[in-house]
């Protein structure tokens, strides 16, 4: 399970694995494949990984590899629990 806490994503063991900052209110429409596991924001050009198509040791994977990777979370997957 991956936490969402204070804007922050955080691994079962207390990991801080991403900030989320983006400045922008990302849509499906700003993404060239928003249907895909992976698509590119028209915005700033960055990868986008749609959390949906990932389990959560290649989440951590990706994001250890790229941690400029922008993530695509769905409130229903099941992988993330958001801690008020």
């Amino acid at each position: 399970m991956l936490y969402i806490q204070n804007s922050n994503v955080i691994d079962s063991e207390g990991r801080l694995l991403k900030r989320l900052s983006c400045p922008e209110r990302i849509t499906d429409l700003v993404l060239e494949t928003p249907n895909g596991a992976e698509s590119l924001c028209t915005h700033c050009e960055r990868n986008v990984l749609n959390t949906d198509f990932f389990d959560e040791s290649e989440i951590i994977h990706r994001l250890n590899k790229d941690p400029s990777i922008c993530l695509k979370i769905n409130r229903y997957n099941p992988i993330f629990r958001v801690i008020e």
